[in-house]
């Protein structure tokens, strides 16, 4: 399960639910108490806040009304609730806790004492609280929603597949002033070297000029790029949402430089796609090593170069001409 990663995490959750209602229910029936487990949510909200309807036991415990309902149901039926006229709308029906429930409160709250303290110890010792990243989590999720940012995501993907790589074209170089000056002003407060002015400013003798290329990824649903070619020009009504350069620095080494992909379509290869281009032209050219300088805060980045097959090592200067870049890396080819 663990191998599996975060697709097993609903699976996981659950195992983990049922062997705490299991050992909880043990400890009941150790003690001789009869209350089902899988009360205490509903139990425990009627005992601290007095009578409530399914739809506010519901909301406030954030879970469907039907649940509520089918809980009520078999705990009246065991004899642990009832239900009476709302005082303030008879329409409405608000369950209590029954006398049977009251009488188990001094024999269970000492139980629930000891179960709380001893799972709070072991959470303690943990490095990362769990209720903590729990709660961090469901809010997270409460907030970014699930099935439908993942639908989006793959929709998005497969948007994404149609991504065609080209060449350098004058028209696109603002693509690749914009997408830069992004990330730039992104993470780095818009942080400008001279040399970032250089290369931002004027690709062409920077870089082109130098023997070096310049890459764009263009999206577009109707697949106006030429699929063979590589090299060839993004029709004027694809959308630019990636970008990298080759810097040559000898005949044996060039230098992977000014690497953007839009913020919104980051994570779905396209980088790797860019990457890949300019590998390939760099083994085509006969380079021997390619490096590259970035900051370690671009954890997506170094991801994507680690697994490339970038290795860090120290600076061969000491250290960078950017302030912001903190790691050199390099891969031989």
């Amino acid at each position: 399960m663990q191998k599996f990663g975060s697709l097993s995490l609903g699976s996981r959750l659950k195992r983990l639910s049922d062997r705490l209602m299991q050992d909880v229910t043990q400890i009941y029936q150790a003690r001789g108490l009869a209350l089902n487990p899988s009360f205490f949510p509903l139990f425990n909200l009627l005992l601290q806040n007095g009578a409530l309807s399914v739809t506010e036991a519901a909301e406030m415990l954030g879970v469907s009304h039907p649940a509520v309902s089918k809980v009520a149901r078999k705990m009246m039926d065991e004899g642990w609730l009832n239900k009476k006229a709302d005082p303030s709308d008879e329409r409405r029906q608000q369950m209590y806790l029954t006398d049977q429930s009251n009488c188990l409160l001094e024999e269970i709250q000492p139980v629930w004492h000891e179960i709380k303290s001893y799972l709070d110890e072991l959470m303690d010792r943990q490095e990362d609280h769990f209720l903590r990243s729990l709660n961090d989590f469901e809010r997270r999720i409460d907030q970014e929603g699930f099935v439908s940012s993942v639908l989006e995501r793959l929709n998005m993907r497969s948007r994404v597949a149609e991504v065609r790589i080209a060449g350098w074209q004058p028209e696109l170089k603002r693509h690749f002033q914009r997408l830069n000056q992004n990330w730039l002003d992104r993470y780095f407060d818009g942080e400008l070297t001279e040399l970032d002015k250089q290369a931002l400013g004027n690709p062409e003798s920077y870089y082109l000029a130098k023997g070096g290329y310049i890459w764009f990824a263009g999206l577009n649903d109707r697949n106006v790029l030429n699929q063979s070619n590589p090299e060839s020009s993004p029709a004027e009504d694809s959308v630019i949402v990636g970008t990298v350069a080759l810097a040559r620095h000898s005949a044996e080494l060039f230098e992977i430089s000014k690497m953007g992909v839009a913020a919104d379509i980051q994570g779905m290869g396209i980088g790797r796609q860019l990457l890949l281009v300019a590998l390939d032209k760099a083994r085509e050219l006969g380079a021997k090593e390619v490096y590259l300088e970035s900051a370690t805060k671009l954890e997506r980045a170094i991801r994507l170069y680690r697994n490339m097959g970038f290795v860090e090592i120290p600076h061969p200067d000491g250290k960078s001409v950017y302030p912001r870049s903190d790691i050199y890396m390099t891969l031989t080819l």
